[in-house]
């Protein structure tokens, strides 16, 4: 057997997916509501007969709105497939399946609620450190 390459082409196939559809998305899109979206990741499986696309809501207007832009998505799945298809060299060019990422939700979520948990006081803080005591058969530090 060959040497294990540290990426399978199903990766490099979804990186090149979500470069053609990030573009795609930005310049030759109709639906104004895809242009408030961003790729987030494409996960190609081994067959290379579907790609599942993230995406993610940029900060503003259509932020409020998922199903509206998920729709906008499903409406022009076949035009970004087949943009994907001329711009990729693959035998079966897959199909897209789009999913809304709400990692970034979780994660400012998350961040909010760090936030609200209290700070120890600064006593606590500056107090100093417990010593350890010398282990048996090692030197001693102060000798």
């Amino acid at each position: 057997m060959g040497k294990r390459r540290p990426f399978h082409r199903t990766d490099r196939l979804g990186s090149q997916i979500k470069e053609v559809l990030a573009l795609a998305v930005m310049l030759e899109s109709r639906e104004e509501l895809l242009r408030a979206a961003v790729i987030t990741d494409v996960e190609v499986t081994n067959d290379v007969s579907l790609a599942r696309v993230y995406w993610h809501a940029m900060p503003g207007a259509a932020e409020g709105d998922p199903a509206a832009i998920q729709a906008a998505f499903n409406r022009a799945a076949g035009f970004l497939r087949k943009k994907v298809g001329e711009a990729i060299s693959a035998r079966i060019t897959p199909e897209l399946r789009f999913f809304h990422d709400d990692a970034l939700d979780r994660g400012r979520r998350i961040e909010d609620i760090l936030r609200t948990i209290p700070k120890p006081p600064p006593e606590v803080a500056s107090a100093p450190e417990a010593v350890p005591a010398a282990r048996e058969g090692e030197p001693d530090a102060d000798a």
